[in-house]
């Protein structure tokens, strides 16, 4: 290892801490949201000024710049000013690259409409692929035949999502990413119905077969992209105070630029990569194995979606930890039966007892009584069904059991099997194509361009 090479390993740590707090600091978030704010006042068109007022809200923490830019944006989602958010496509840009493709991706037909006038349910998840379908299709026209349930990727909400404000005749039925998405919405006249459900909500336990706690072989797994919003090096840091021998092990793929190679290094410069074993684009398969196999798992992420690795490893029957002031959904799910909440002072204890009293904990005891793929079903079905009630909308059929895994999928094959005519008609009727589904092409399918 040359000169120049130890210095920088020897400086990692000191950067790696000073970068995060920086990214993580809500005063420099505030700066951020206040700078945004200030711009949109020079910019000269509509479309830039809302652009900036959006972004600020999303990095806005104090209760008056909120109010402030609730009061701002409020008007531009009023039904006669709405169609501003798509026509000039504000909040699109950073997805640009994704819409080029007009195929949906993990999404899934619920139910299929009927005859008489019964609304389908077609659930889409992403920000991306709602914005494909007002991209390239008649999304109007196909609400007027589906109810649309869409599930974002992130918190606070992406303000994306308002493309969908008042496109169709029925509300878009809107998922949540974290608790707090629930009030957030409410503030604005964008007639999208909040679904008390995050996508972490609609995991299977039949996939987990949790080996017995004395015969797992992993000490601490980590299931994290290689971004550095997953900040492995706070883990790395932990690591460095705890008793050696421990295995760990990450798992993640190549996320925001960065790749095992990246994290490799920060673990080599806190002293610990002898002690890391890493599993790059691992199978569904592979993840869920190794969840099973684990004494402990930890997610360190600051801020993001919902993050589905925590309820896979609350039924996988491997206790959770989590950052304490963390804005991730499925914190929500940590209490005395499934984990602990990790401070930075004493992480490294708090990761060591947490191993140690494994058995103390119930997961997924918990996770079976409260967030299976069966009670979001039941949970979205009635909300649909309560909707279609009072406005006097035909509901006779419930919709079908799904789940997450790596993709959307049925929780029943015959289900899949009575779907699929769904999916030709979607096709035929709206040249709508999802991933994962045989569609048979006729000439008469319509396709925008």
């Amino acid at each position: 290892m040359s000169r120049e090479t130890g210095i920088q390993n020897f400086l990692l740590p000191a950067r790696l801490r000073i970068a995060d707090t920086l990214r993580n600091s809500r005063a420099v978030r505030e700066l951020s949201a206040a700078a945004a704010l200030a711009k949109s006042f020079v910019a000269s068109a509509s479309q830039d000024r809302l652009s900036l007022r959006a972004t600020a809200y999303r990095r806005a923490n104090s209760s008056f710049l909120r109010k402030l830019l609730e009061a701002q944006l409020s008007p531009w989602l009023e039904p006669h000013r709405a169609d501003i958010w798509r026509t000039n496509r504000i909040g699109w840009k950073r997805l640009q690259h994704l819409l080029v493709g007009k195929t949906l991706n993990t999404s899934i037909i619920l139910k299929s409409p009927s005859a008489d006038g019964e609304k389908g349910v077609l659930y889409v998840s992403f920000e991306y692929n709602w914005l494909r379908l007002i991209e390239h299709y008649d999304l109007p026209k196909l609400l007027q035949e589906y109810f649309l349930v869409a599930a974002p990727s992130w918190s606070p909400p992406d303000f994306s999502c308002w493309a969908l404000a008042h496109i169709g005749p029925d509300p878009v039925f809107l998922q949540i990413s974290n608790p707090s998405d629930m009030e957030v919405h409410q503030r604005f006249p964008h007639n999208m119905r909040t679904v008390p459900i995050m996508m972490s909500d609609w995991i299977n336990p039949e996939f987990y077969q949790p080996r017995p706690h004395q015969q797992r072989g992993i000490d601490i797994l980590m299931v994290a992209g290689w971004s550095h919003i997953k900040r492995h090096w706070l883990l790395f840091r932990s690591l460095h105070k705890m008793r050696r021998g421990l295995r760990v092990v990450l798992i993640g793929q190549d996320a925001d630029g960065r790749t095992a190679d990246d994290v490799w290094r920060e673990a080599k410069a806190f002293g610990v990569a002898k002690q890391i074993e890493m599993i790059r684009d691992a199978t569904i398969e592979t993840v869920t194995e190794q969840q099973c196999n684990s004494k402990a798992s930890v997610i360190l992420s600051a801020r993001e979606g919902s993050c589905i690795v925590v309820a896979e490893s609350l039924f996988a029957d491997t206790p959770m930890a989590m950052m304490h002031n963390a804005h991730v959904g499925s914190r929500a799910y940590i209490n005395r039966q499934t984990g602990v909440l990790l401070r930075p002072e004493t992480m490294a204890a708090q990761l060591s007892e947490l191993i140690e009293q494994r058995t103390s904990y119930s997961p997924r005891a918990w996770a079976m009584a409260n967030i299976t793929c069966f009670h979001s079903t039941k949970t979205l079905n009635a909300l649909l069904r309560r909707y279609s009630s009072e406005r006097r909308l035909p509901w006779n059929r419930e919709i079908v059991p799904f789940c997450w895994r790596a993709d959307t999928v049925y929780v029943r094959d015959a289900d899949a099997t009575q779907l699929a005519p769904a999916y030709q008609d979607l096709y035929e009727r709206h040249g709508v194509v999802v991933a994962g589904h045989t569609v048979t092409e006729k000439p008469h399918a319509v396709w925008r361009n």
